[in-house]
């Protein structure tokens, strides 16, 4: 297992969160609901998700009843708030036009039993959703390709210098080399970010 530990001015943050989008797993205690999973495990709380997580996934699957789906080893969340337009529309959790996705919609779990322990669920978070929450699970730590750690460097080589520690299974190390070390590693790393000097402003509660 590879560990690499970041802490980061504040202002970098959103130079990761794309990371979001292409989906970060996270331990999970399965066999829970969808909203167990994100409340009680991963800390979000119940207004959040009623309120501001308006469009959700689960295996590619639109989602009604965050009580009623079941999460199981290996399944894939995807989050949003509100889209705009006709399709946001269609897909808004519990909406009017819910049921012209009927035929795609993940249906109600039925009664029975569901494999429970622990196992691993991929997150995919975007727009608000990414902004708000992506902090908070980075610093619970993520999953992630280690090629992906790459393309952040690429895409932001000004990302360097607002790192300011970094540590790789533990121990300290260049930034620049943890992200070489890692780049070429085609299995999941385990990817902790810590923003320094975080201040209660800039931190959104969710």
């Amino acid at each position: 297992m590879t560990d690499l530990e970041l802490i980061i001015d504040p202002a970098a943050m959103p130079m990761l969160l794309p990371l979001m989008q292409k989906g970060v797993g996270l331990p999970a205690q399965i066999g829970c609901t969808i909203r167990q999973f994100l409340c009680d495990q991963l800390g979000i709380s119940d207004a959040y998700l009623d309120q501001r997580i308006q469009t959700l996934f689960l295996n590619a699957r639109p989602v009604d009843d965050v009580d009623g789906a079941i999460l199981q080893d290996g399944a894939t969340l995807a989050l949003s708030a509100a889209m705009p337009g006709l399709l946001g529309a269609t897909m808004r959790k519990g909406g009017h036009y819910a049921a012209f996705r009927q035929a795609i919609s993940l249906a109600a779990a039925m009664p029975g039993s569901h494999a429970t322990g622990k196992g691993r669920v991929t997150v995919k978070l975007f727009n608000m959703v990414a902004e708000e929450a992506g902090p908070g699970l980075l610093e619970k730590g993520v999953w992630i390709d280690g090629r992906q750690v790459r393309r952040i460097g690429e895409r932001h080589p000004d990302i360097w210098p607002r790192i300011r520690e970094a540590r790789l299974d533990g121990q300290p190390f260049d930034p620049r080399q943890a992200f070489t070390h890692i780049s070429g590693k085609d299995q999941p790393i385990r990817l902790t970010v810590h923003r320094d000097q975080p201040t209660t402003a800039s931190r959104p509660h969710f």
